[in-house]
This record gives structure tokens, C-alpha cells and sequence, in this order.
């Protein structure tokens, strides 16, 4: 069931507006207790990747909790209403902000803001499309010419003297693996790279939710998935969005390579689109899908008393809507739904319908697009089987909120198993591992290839930065 914000609602918010004073240390502690919530779920904090990373504990409890903890977790909420009202004003400064393009031209620091993502016209013809589909060979492999060797600036020129090549490669084969380049093994090098190919760097996506662990912040050099506690986890293959924007370009470039794994995965999109089957290609195309993206637990609610259940519902639905729309410049939708791991009550957060099938913004090719493989619940479950999980069923609450799933977006339904069945075989057939070394980079077109990450042991320092679409007038003919 869908739940909609009521005069009801919106009454027992203000009202809590009232009593931020008597309540302002509970509210404060709430506040950051749900930043955490929603900065910590995949979809805020690597709805790319579909990681999920472990948040605050939660003081929701299970049904028949303590009327104690009862009574704590309503004042919390009711804290928490409070402060998400105050900060009303700066959601809506953000919301004119992005009606009006010329205010948000530039991001913080030097860099652009994300570009939003460009779907072109849903008109794809899959059965003739894919029949007219050529077989492209991605990604295409560059070895630095051996005469460079020691020369940065000549290897820096290379990049600036190809660049209508290395365009109509990149247009064509939607990735470039570069290796055995040494401007690229120090991050002042690597910037280099972006700048002679005439590429302009942008925010990383998840800047307006969260922070990405940056090796160069000013200069938009961002950390890949390198943490310790990352290394289990396949990430699942995906395009690079977050909420409404997403980064028509980007580099990769490894500074040190992991003792074992941690292959960087490439899979072109226009291949998943020619050999996923073509009747459900016409059925998800046309039904469109929908992401959750994290769950808060409410299960707390079932153990109040019955006269209580109903004024607390309600406020707990507005509390937790005034704290997204705090932190997140994009819509969502809270659903009540419940909880597959006891069956207790859940505010479920969904991401807006998005098609599965781009338009190329210059090419007008049709490509598999999406983070279906990275944010299905199902199949995170397999992947977990084969690799291991990370152990964050023994963190207190993490586990539930960081949770992920795609659905059909016209009924809510959930994509079938053996259709994600049928995803994950044919992408990890069109999935292409790159063993990199120092200094090695990838140059990928984010609405034609996808890409993750295989699991990995020891240390891995891998870092990647984002741009806007390459201008492909540019391009050799």
C-alpha cells in the first residue's frame, strides 16, 4: 500500500514543531540518527555500486518491544519531525536551484555539477533493433607507445594530439583500456589525462546525498569501492546514476593493484540489449521499474498500544519524508510494506520510474541501462553464497536499512526470479574482467558500457573520475 501525506500528516508534523524546544536534545541525536539512515543506504551512498554499507544502530525495535523503548522511539520521531521542518527552506532553495539550470552550473570547488540523466524519446523497437545490431568488440585495449617511456609529457601530448581518435574508438567500443601509461600511476598525473581529452569533470553523482571518499576532492579524483570491508562484496554491474543525475563519462585508474582479485568488470550495453530475451526486453521496456533503496524498520509501531498505533503511523511516515527530502535533491516514495526478514512493519523508500533501455544521447543506439544486477535483492543473495557476505547481519539494524530491490513499476511487483535469473546469466557473459595495474586506466561511456568490481584480497587503491558527455563532433569520422 502506497501511503500519501494527509492534512493529518502534515498537522502532527507542525505540531511537533512546538515542542522542538522541551525536545531539542532528543531531536538532535534523531536527526543524526537518520542522516545516517539515508546517507548509509546503497542507493544515496552507492546506488552505482549496490553496496551496502553499514549505518547507525537502529532504535527501532521488534514488535513487542518495551513500552519504554516505545515511548522513546515516538519522542525521537516527534524530534526528528521538528528538525526535519526547520530544514524545509533549504529543500525548497535546492528544488529552485535545479529549475534553473544557470544556478547550478558549477558544483563545489571547480567542479560541474552532475548533468542529469538523458534517456532520449522511449521509442525503442526491440525486435528490429535488435536485429539491426552490429557486434562491437568492448572494451578496446591501448598500450602506451614504448618510446614514451619516461617522457610525462609526451605521454600527456598523446592524449591531447588522438583525442578524435580516442573519441571515435570511444564511441564505438563504449570503453578504452589505456595501459602501460606512467602519468597516470599519481593523481596530479591522472588529471592530466581528463584535461588533454577535453573532457569536463563534474560532481561525483552522490554529492548531493553523501561523501565519497575523494584522493582529490578539488580536482574530482574519487575513491573506487577499496575499503577492507568492501572486499568480499561483488559489486553487481551498473551505470552510473543517483536519483536523476548521472555522469555521461568517466575514467578509472588504478594506483595500486590488490594482492588478489579485484578485477574492474566492463559490459557493454548494447550486447545485454541484443541477447537478453526479447520478450521480456518488450515487457520491462513497457512496465518500466522502480528501486527501493532503503528500509526503516517500524516495527516498533505494532507494539504500542492500539489507541496510539494510529497517531504514531502517521507521524513516523512524515518524519521520515521530512528527513529525505533534507538530504536528497530528488524525488522518492515511502511505501508501507512488510519486512521479509520477521514481517514487521516497514517505511520502504523508492526511487522514481526509470526505463531499462536508454537512447544513446549521440549515437541514438538502444543499450541495457541500469542497476538491476547491482540492486537486486535476489541475486546480492546468490552473489553472497559464492563469496561470502560481510558480516552485516551482525550489526544492529544496518542490514534491514541497507536493503535493495527492483520492481515492475506499473504494479509494484517484483521482478521475477527467473527473469533476474536470466540478467545475471547474460550479463556475466557480456562482462569483460581488466586485470589492472599501476597506472592503468579505463576511459568509459556511461550510457553505453556498465561496470563493477569482482571481490578482492590485500589492499586495492583504485580511484575514478566523472564527466560530462565527451562532445563527439570532435571525433574522427
Amino acid at each position: 500500500m502506497v501511503a500519501t501525506t494527509s492534512s493529518r500528516v502534515r498537522g502532527a508534523t507542525a505540531g511537533c514543531t512546538l515542542a522542538v524546544a522541551a525536545a531539542a536534545a532528543t531531536a538532535s541525536a534523531q536527526l543524526l540518527f537518520v542522516e545516517s539512515l539515508v546517507v548509509g543506504s546503497p542507493s544515496f551512498r552507492g546506488a552505482a555500486s549496490g553496496a551496502r554499507t553499514p549505518a547507525a544502530p537502529s532504535v527501532a525495535s521488534a514488535p513487542g518491544a518495551s513500552s519504554s523503548a516505545a515511548v522513546a522511539s515516538v519522542g525521537a520521531i516527534a524530534g526528528l519531525a521538528a528538525a526535519a521542518a526547520v530544514g524545509a527552506s533549504s529543500r525548497r532553495q535546492r528544488r529552485s536551484a535545479q529549475a534553473n539550470p544557470s544556478l547550478v552550473a558549477m558544483g563545489a570547488g571547480t567542479l560541474a555539477d552532475c548533468p542529469y540523466t538523458v534517456y532520449g524519446q522511449k521509442d525503442v523497437d526491440v525486435a528490429s533493433e535488435r536485429e539491426a545490431m552490429r557486434d562491437i568488440g568492448s572494451p578496446l585495449e591501448v598500450q602506451m607507445p614504448p618510446e614514451m617511456a619516461g617522457d610525462l609529457d609526451a605521454q600527456r601530448a598523446y592524449f591531447q594530439n588522438n583525442l578524435p581518435k580516442i573519441y571515435k574508438d570511444l564511441k564505438i567500443h563504449g570503453a578504452i583500456v589505456f595501459r602501460g601509461f606512467e602519468i597516470s600511476k599519481e593523481s596530479a598525473g591522472f588529471t592530466q589525462v581528463g584535461e588533454a581529452l577535453e573532457l569536463e569533470r563534474c560532481e561525483d553523482p552522490l554529492h548531493s546525498v553523501a561523501a565519497r571518499d575523494a584522493v582529490n576532492k578539488e580536482m574530482g579524483v574519487y575513491e573506487a569501492v577499496n575499503k577492507p570491508s568492501r572486499r568480499k562484496f561483488y559489486v553487481g554491474m551498473h551505470n552510473e546514476m543517483v536519483g536523476n543525475r548521472a555522469p555521461g563519462a568517466a575514467i578509472f585508474v588504478c594506483f595500486k593493484a590488490a594482492e588478489e582479485g579485484g578485477e574492474f568488470l566492463v559490459a557493454d550495453g548494447r550486447k545485454m540489449f541484443k541477447e537478453l530475451s526479447e520478450d521480456w526486453l518488450k515487457t520491462a521496456y513497457e512496465r518500466e521499474v522502480r528501486y527501493s533503496t532503503a528500509e526503516f524498520p517500524m516495527g516498533f509501531i505494532e507494539g504500542l498500544p492500539g489507541f496510539l498505533q494510529g497517531a504514531v503511523e502517521p507521524l513516523a511516515f512524515g518524519a521520515v519524508q521530512q528527513a529525505l527530502k533534507m538530504k536528497v535533491d530528488f524525488d522518492t516514495e515511502l511505501v508501507w510494506e512488510r519486512s521479509e526478514y520477521d514481517g514487521s512493519k516497514i517505511l520502504q523508500v523508492r526511487a522514481m520510474p526509470q526505463v531499462p533501455i536508454v537512447r544513446h544521447p549521440y549515437t541514438g543506439e538502444p543499450a541495457w541501462w541500469g542497476s538491476m544486477h547491482s540492486h537486486s535483492e535476489f541475486l546480492r543473495s546468490e552473489r553472497e553464497k559464492v563469496y561470502g557476505d560481510e558480516g552485516l547481519t551482525e550489526t544492529t539494524g544496518a542490514s534491514r536499512i541497507n536493503k535493495t530491490d527492483v520492481y515492475y513499476a506499473d504494479t509494484s511487483q517484483k521482478v521475477e526470479n527467473d527473469r533476474l535469473k536470466e540478467l545475471d546469466e547474460v550479463t556475466m557473459r557480456c562482462a569483460v574482467p581488466v586485470k589492472m595495474k599501476e597506472g592503468d586506466m579505463v576511459l568509459l561511456d556511461n550510457y553505453l558500457v556498465m561496470h563493477g568490481r569482482c571481490p578482492f584480497e590485500g589492499t586495492r587503491k583504485h580511484a575514478v573520475t566523472w564527466f560530462k558527455s565527451p562532445d563527439y563532433t570532435k571525433a574522427e569520422a
